[in-house]
Formats: structure tokens, C-alpha cells, sequence
């Protein structure tokens, strides 16, 4: 199952990094399951569990968006944010080496990002969500890359050292920005 958690990783992380201001429907979406998915694998949910709570994310943030209209932008940079503060929160927690991280903390933490990446999308609107779109699925697709099980890599799912850490955060500033330079690109020639 750890393969298809790879994949499923990394096809949602290319959807939000590549494409992600293209169809807001299928970003609030993409970026609501992969939250969903990354938390709850996060805090130890089985297999069948995290696909479980990812569908349940996805689907929630597609009803929440569409209950709020006149708020999508702060809906969107909600749960784009929250992929944001999942993969934080990871972070944060590297160096532990048992991935048991604090719940409290991510219970706090996760959210208040999401709140913030929120207020930030309703106030920059398209700006904000080509460079969060991609930061969310650059986490993803480093995440889904990090679980394919290699030692080369587990670095990119959860960090056991500082110097992992490093790497990580560079890559994905890396890819987070080659994906707001293409989305950027995109929308100028739409």
C-alpha cells in the first residue's frame, strides 16, 4: 500500500504544483484530500483509514467551497494552506526519528496556517494561490517521492535529521517555485 500512497502523492501534488489556478474546483479539492491524506498518515491512520479520511477531505472541501462562494478564495487558501502547515508541522517534527509528533501541536498548528494561507488568498486572490498552489503540491509530490520506500529518499516524507531537513526544504522551495513560474506563465497566456 505504500506504493499506491507514493502515487496518489505525487499525481495530486502534480495537479496542485503544475495546475493548480487553472480549475479552482479541482484545487480546493486536490488540495483538501492531500491535507486530509498527509495528516492523517501523519498521525499513524491505516492504509484503508488515510484513503478513507483523504476522500472525506476532498469531497468536504469541494462542499465547503461551493457553500461559500462569495469566500472561495479564503476557502481555497484554507485548505492549500493546510497542505502548507501539514508538511510544516512535518518539518518541525523532523529529528524526533519516530514520527509520533505531538497531536496537540498539529491540532494548533496545521490550522492556524490554513487560517493565515486563507486571509491571505481572499486578500491577493490569484497571486497568493499560484505560489500556494504549488508550495501544496510541491509537499505532495516530495511526500509521495519520500514514501517509495528507498533510503535515498525517506528524507523527503519525514525528515530524520536536521541535515534532512535542509534538503527537503530546499527541494521544495525549488519545485514550488519552478510550479508558480509555470502556473504564472500559463495564466498570462489564457
Amino acid at each position: 500500500m505504500v506504493l499506491v500512497d507514493a502515487v496518489v502523492l505525487i499525481l495530486l501534488g502534480v495537479v496542485l504544483c503544475f495546475f493548480g489556478t487553472r480549475s479552482i474546483r479541482l484545487a480546493v479539492t486536490v488540495a483538501g484530500g492531500g491535507a486530509a491524506w498527509l495528516l492523517a498518515d501523519a498521525l499513524g491512520a491505516s492504509s484503508l483509514t488515510t484513503v478513507l479520511v483523504a476522500i472525506a477531505g476532498g469531497i468536504g472541501a469541494l462542499v465547503v467551497s461551493l457553500l461559500a462562494m462569495s469566500f472561495v478564495f479564503f476557502v481555497i487558501g484554507l485548505f492549500v494552506g493546510a497542505v502548507v502547515g501539514s508538511k510544516l508541522y512535518v518539518l518541525a517534527d523532523s529529528g524526533t526519528g519516530t514520527g509520533e509528533g505531538g497531536w496537540l501541536l498539529a491540532v494548533v498548528f496545521v490550522p492556524a496556517f490554513a487560517l493565515l494561507s486563507g486571509f491571505l488568498a481572499s486578500r491577493f486572490k490569484r497571486r497568493f494561490l499560484s505560489w500556494g498552489t504549488a508550495l501544496a503540491g510541491a509537499a505532495l509530490i516530495l511526500s509521495g517521492i519520500g514514501q517509495l520506500g528507498s533510503d535515498t529518499v525517506d528524507d523527503l516524507w519525514r525528515p530524520e535529521s536536521s541535515f534532512g531537513a535542509v534538503v527537503l526544504a530546499v527541494l521544495w522551495l525549488g519545485l514550488s517555485f519552478v510550479g508558480a513560474r509555470l502556473q504564472i506563465q500559463g495564466s498570462r497566456r489564457s
